[in-house]
């Protein structure tokens, strides 16, 4: 079984929980799919979704308590998922734009609060748009957090077969990391993300 629940939305590092649960971090550009992924997972609504982009403008924490065994046999602790800003739109203009980069470059900076624990983080990129150079920005600046990282190409479902393996050989010769195919419509990939970030929480939790 996995156990679900929003816990908080943090406008600043002051809000940030310091309980010690691993912290599995979404990252992707504005109206990508983090909460669709999010319920996804989790497999009920958890996560306000939002046809409209940039309307995320807090560090959204939701608490994953799971029962189920990683490849290795290890059971990971509760943990939790959050979602983060959305980068490249945000509604309110460059104001809003630089409140979202102080409030992510704070979340990744766990020397204001050691008791914090970050477990790794799902870099999302729409596989329809595999080539735009604010994703490959913001890949290059979480690379230097040196968490284990993965991309996960998100509404695979919206292309063609011939159309998804361009995407997918794009996003292999431009990003060094693992990578994901999922569509939360219809729930291809997304067993393979929950093993990885199961895997990544009991790793962390050790």
């Amino acid at each position: 079984m996995i156990a679900s629940s929003f816990v908080l939305s943090a406008a600043s590092a002051a809000d940030f929980p310091a309980t010690g649960f691993p912290e599995i971090a979404l990252v992707g550009r504005s109206n990508v799919g983090k909460s669709s992924l999010i319920n996804a997972l989790v497999r009920k609504t958890i996560a306000r979704t939002s046809a409209a982009p940039g309307k995320t403008r807090l560090a959204n924490y939701y608490l994953i308590d799971s029962r189920l065994p990683t490849p290795d046999s290890r059971r990971a602790s509760s943990f939790y998922l959050v979602d983060l800003p959305g980068y490249g739109y945000a509604r309110g203009g460059d104001d809003a734009a630089r409140e979202f980069e102080v409030l992510t470059a704070q979340y990744f900076d766990t020397s204001l609060d050691p008791r914090r624990r970050l477990a790794g983080i799902l870099h999302l990129i729409d596989s329809r748009h595999p080539e735009l150079p604010q994703d490959k920005a913001a890949h290059a600046w979480i690379q230097q957090t040196g968490l284990p990282l993965a991309i996960i190409a998100t509404k695979i479902d919206k292309l063609s077969q011939a159309d998804k393996a361009g995407a997918l050989r794009a996003l292999e010769s431009d990003y060094d990391a693992a990578m994901i195919p999922v569509s939360a419509s219809t729930h291809s990939g997304v067993d393979a993300v929950w093993k990885l970030i199961s895997g990544w929480a009991a790793a962390c939790a050790a």
